[in-house]
């Protein structure tokens, strides 16, 4: 039985990784903002690329603070994708439903903006985390309906943290051993 501002949270730790899956995490407010509040963290002293799909240049502010926009990106004759450049993730998942699909990129700073626009790290992040290319990733599919969270098992205890303080918040937090990206 589901009750109201019920979350479920799944995560999996492996050799190279640890990933967290959330779903609805919007219907608890507390648990959303902590979820913000992580990215913007996890996001300093790092770079960090945004991609968004079908993400309408009206509702861009409504996800991205604006202010921390470096560069933005728009690939010619493709009026669906759009990539930005920031200076950190202060983002807010609360409207991220204003997109089909939403991923941020989190990188050391060996990777640059051209490189990252250049290459396949948007379509194959787990390989880029595994060759220590990509730190981390956070995706927003499905209109914001799910959310998924990958990083270099470097940032383990960050994670755990983050998975502590959800389930303080009342989500409902539990390890598998198998957890695949929705939507590949």
């Amino acid at each position: 039985m589901r009750y109201n501002n019920e979350v479920f949270v799944k995560y999996r730790i492996d050799k190279d990784s640890i990933v967290f899956w959330t779903s609805d995490i919007n219907e608890n407010i507390s648990a959303a903002k902590v979820l913000n509040e992580f990215l913007y963290d996890f996001s300093k002293g790092k770079k960090i690329f945004f991609h968004g799909y079908r993400l309408p240049e009206e509702h861009l502010s409504q996800i991205v603070d604006t202010k921390v926009i470096l560069e933005k990106s728009e690939i010619i004759n493709d009026p669906f994708n759009i990539f930005l450049r920031l200076s950190d993730a202060k983002i807010n998942i609360n409207h991220f439903d204003c997109a089909c699909e939403s991923m941020i990129y989190y990188f050391d700073n060996k990777v640059n903006w051209t490189d990252f626009l250049a290459t396949s790290i948007i379509s194959q992040p787990q390989k880029y985390i595994k060759e220590g290319i990509l730190i981390a990733y956070f995706a927003s599919v499905d209109q914001g309906a799910d959310y998924w969270f990958e990083c270099s098992k470097d940032y383990k205890e960050n994670v755990l943290i983050l998975l502590r303080t959800l389930t303080a918040l009342g989500c409902r937090v539990k390890q598998v051993s198998h957890l695949s990206f929705p939507y590949n």
